[in-house]
């Protein structure tokens, strides 16, 4: 039944993701085309300085509660005592750092109106309540909530937006969704909650706690901002923050894919560890990783054999320094799902936060010192490149402390590894074939993404690996396939 759980909220999880994927799909040529590279790397800069402080406005409470509630979902008093401790204290962490943005805005930002437009997104997390109902296990209320603002937002971007005049209205439509859509969670909680008589919220009972789980998550945003701000400041060159902006969109959109396991695991992970049930949690850490890989080859060699391709049709004219971008930045998809699926499901969940932010700090300062190294001569191309070399860093740091205090062995980790490389290679050889060979254009595009997943799940299945049969059965059991009456 557990199994089955997951594998239920993983669905849901992975719809979102998958439709995560889909939208870009329809929005992104469009809007490329709309408002161009220089567009789009205001958005990008701007966004990146926002983000900032919605970091610090959420501090460590997101991965906190999502444990804490996780681990209190069959006591309905003590998970509702917990849910406003941390929304409380999310209340004032929120209100002061929108206090602080609007001074940066009124006084110091260099694009004031869109600047001012983006703190929509720091009152978005004010009210954002998915953490609660995240460690409670209720995926399919958080999907359709994002089904929903999704369609949404699609439907507002080709009716309001339509040249590069517009980026006003696009900052908009992205940022005022996002606060609606976060405050719309809030009357389903009272399914959860009970009332307490007396009681008072205690928004820093484990506010040391969070702190340690904030410095690691403000690591993290550094490599998901701090790139994007560097670039900025450094080449004074909005077009490149556009070129990052485009190449970085790829990859989180099929890093979705296997992020979305590792946000279902967590809560079912965490209270493993602590009922002490070691075996079972490592059992489902390895296959964590195992998914990693089944999704993180295909996805970086994929990336790889149809850039080329995928570029001018996806974004049009003036967009080439992404191929070479994702070239390089399509190995974040192996490196990233390994370095969450480590410090997530081992680290946070096990309370080894203090390793974890250790980690990500080292990773934090090699990703600055490569960005100021690489940045002044290749552009975004440097910055994507640093990103890379900083995610091995935490990689690195990560394996050397499990290895040295023996957690559990790595060897798994790594051994999973070998029929997917093999399955991709194959996979990438004849997508090189089809590049050179064949034109440019959809329909081409759609087809060697069709045949390269064809051909690697086909090499999986000649290999007879056992994790796309476990794959198979489970949703053939989902379904009811192959089953009578």
């Amino acid at each position: 039944m557990k199994g089955s759980k997951v594998f239920k909220n993983y669905l849901f999880n992975a719809g979102y993701q998958l439709l995560a994927i889909i939208v870009p799909l329809v929005t992104t040529p469009y809007i490329s085309r709309v408002l161009n590279a220089d567009g789009i790397g205001i958005y990008s800069f701007t966004f990146s300085i926002v983000s900032y402080f919605t970091l610090c406005s959420a501090l460590g409470t997101v991965s906190y509660a999502n444990k804490q509630i996780g681990i209190l979902q069959d006591n309905p008093a003590l998970r509702t005592q917990k849910f406003f401790d941390v929304f409380s204290l999310r209340l004032i962490t929120t209100s002061a750092a929108l206090v602080i943005y609007l001074c940066y805005c009124i006084f110091f930002a260099q694009y004031k109106a869109i600047a001012l437009i983006q703190s929509f997104y720091i009152l978005g997390i004010m009210f954002d309540t998915s953490w609660f109902f995240q460690g409670m296990e209720d995926f399919k209320r958080i999907a359709l909530r994002n089904y929903f603002f999704k369609f949404l937002n699609v439907a507002f971007i080709f009716v309001f937006v339509k040249d590069k005049n517009d980026l006003w209205k696009y900052v908009l439509g992205l940022a005022l969704l996002t606060f609606i859509g976060n405050a719309s969670l809030l009357p389903s909680l009272k399914k959860y909650l009970v009332r307490i008589k007396g009681y008072k919220p205690k928004p820093f009972n484990d506010f040391r706690v969070i702190i340690q789980l904030f410095i690691p998550a403000l690591a993290v945003q550094i490599y998901a901002m701090l790139d994007k701000s560097m670039i900025g400041w450094i080449t004074h060159d909005n077009a490149q923050n556009g070129y990052y902006e485009q190449s970085e969109k790829i990859i989180k959109m099929c890093l979705m894919l296997i992020t979305a396991l590792i946000t279902v695991t967590m809560p079912r992970i965490s209270k493993l560890f602590a009922e002490g049930n070691k075996r079972e949690a490592e059992e489902t850490l390895y296959k964590s990783a195992r998914f990693v890989w089944f999704f993180g080859v295909p996805l970086t060699l994929g990336v790889i054999g149809v850039a080329k391709t995928l570029v001018p049709v996806f974004f049009g004219d003036g967009w080439e320094p992404v191929i070479n971008m994702l070239y390089v930045m399509s190995l974040l998809f192996i490196t990233m799902g390994l370095n969450q699926t480590l410090g997530t499901l081992y680290f946070i969940s096990t309370g080894r936060q203090s390793n974890y932010t250790a980690a990500i700090i080292t990773g934090g300062i090699f990703n600055i010192a490569f960005n100021a190294i690489l940045i002044p001569h290749f552009g975004a191309l440097g910055a994507g490149t640093a990103s890379v070399l900083g995610e091995l860093v935490i990689f690195a740091f990560e394996s050397i402390y499990i290895i040295k205090h023996k957690s559990f062995s790595m060897r798994p980790i790594f051994t999973a590894s070998a029929k997917y490389l093999i399955a991709g290679a194959i996979m990438l050889a004849m997508l090189a074939l089809a590049e050179i060979k064949l034109p440019k254009n959809a329909a081409v595009l759609a087809l060697m993404i069709i045949a390269g997943a064809a051909i690697y799940f086909a090499a999986l299945i000649i290999m007879k690996d056992k994790f796309i049969f476990e794959i198979i059965e489970m949703v053939k059991a989902k379904f009811h396939i192959g089953k009578r009456g």
